[in-house]
């Protein structure tokens, strides 16, 4: 499920100006919605910018720190796949280097492909999800965090077409690199962590 929005915004953003018309499309029709989105969009994208996403793994961190019993389980992994997901989207940019859309309400620095908000924030959410879901919560409320954590990311990244700054396929693409990395990140970590763990046990 996570390659399919990966080679899909990939194959569209690759395939030349053949889909531009159709990109443009998408962004016209979420216009619509302008001026009265303007002011909720303006924030959710603020929300999801490099500084809202290290504001909000920077508060992980303390209060783990704080609770020490959840530093190695929930702030240590959640900071590490913030950090991953930003190198790999910093380095893809770099070597694709796609042009921001000429259709672009709001200046934006850095490349296009793919999307920085819809990646960092998806990889944020979905490795805060995967913690949390590890910790004893009831069911209603695991629920209520799936939905919230995967629509959040979702819809910055829709706030980036809104604006013009992304292509409809830099999202996507972004949202699927996103999750990937949180969950590719995830699996290491804990993997490293356990064994470290069943190590230090068998010492003592």
């Amino acid at each position: 499920m996570l390659v399919i929005p990966i080679a899909l915004g990939s194959f569209i953003a690759f395939s030349g100006d053949k889909f531009y018309e159709l990109e443009k499309a998408i962004f016209n029709a979420v216009r619509m919605l302008a001026p009265f989105a303007d002011i909720p969009s303006r924030a959710i994208t603020e929300l999801g910018s490099a500084v809202g996403v290290i504001s909000v793994t920077a508060i992980i961190l303390i209060a783990t720190i704080i609770k020490k019993e959840y530093f190695f389980t929930f702030g240590l992994p959640v900071a590490a796949t913030s950090i991953v997901s930003r190198i790999i989207n910093i380095t893809i940019k770099n070597l694709i280097d796609r042009e921001r859309p000429d259709f672009k309400v709001l200046q934006a620095s850095e490349s296009s492909f793919p999307s920085g908000h819809a990646q960092n924030n998806m990889a944020l959410y979905i490795s805060i999800l995967l913690v949390a879901l590890l910790i004893d919560i009831a069911p209603k409320w695991r629920c209520t965090l799936k939905i919230s954590f995967i629509a959040l990311p979702i819809i910055i990244g829709i706030t980036r077409i809104y604006f013009g700054v992304h292509y409809v396929s830099d999202v996507l693409a972004g949202l699927g690199i996103g999750a990937l990395v949180a969950v590719v990140t995830h699996y290491i970590y804990f993997k490293i962590y356990y064994n470290l763990k069943e190590k230090s046990n068998a010492k003592t």
